[in-house]
């Protein structure tokens, strides 16, 4: 089992700030994706069960190159698909080299593009700057790095 760490700590504080602004998708939103994609990996067409470890549910932008935790904003991967092969790849360039005929890309191209689409239906009516949304984690980062250090020192008795 994994030590807990400040670090760990102060990743897993970002992740659940950022959760309340942008939050990960409902139980009816995943069985919905499940259905649009007829429980087959978006890329290779693998079927998959759900709650299979090889059943991922995947961001086609990653949270962190600036995607949202919208439903919309993933697909159903296989592990393989999920795992190293598309590391680092854009979603499109990845499915270019996955399908073996110009067809069969075309094809899961356009059946993933019309499930990213869905997002422009929603209204987005949020005026929430980042750059705030940002501060207020940093602050909350900093009080916890305050609070780290105070605690350190009453450990070594210099408190």
């Amino acid at each position: 089992m994994a030590k807990n760490t400040p670090s760990m700590a102060k990743n897993q504080i970002r992740r659940c700030l950022h959760a309340i602004i942008d939050p990960h998708p409902t139980d009816a939103e995943v069985s919905e994706l499940w259905a649009y994609f007829q429980s087959a990996c978006a890329y290779c067409g693998l079927l998959m069960a759900r709650g299979a470890r090889d059943a991922h549910v995947d961001h086609v932008v990653p949270h962190s190159s600036g995607g949202s935790n919208s439903i919309f904003n993933h697909v159903l991967s296989c592990s393989r698909c999920n795992g190293d092969e598309k590391r680092e790849q854009d979603w499109e360039s990845f499915l270019a080299r996955k399908a073996l005929t110009p067809q069969e890309f075309a094809q899961r191209h356009a059946h993933i593009t019309k499930w990213l689409e869905r997002a422009a239906g929603l209204s987005n009516t949020s005026t929430i700057s980042p750059e705030q949304v940002e501060s207020i984690i940093a602050s909350a980062i900093e009080s916890f790095d305050a609070a780290v250090k105070q605690l350190r020192a009453l450990r070594q008795g210099s408190a």
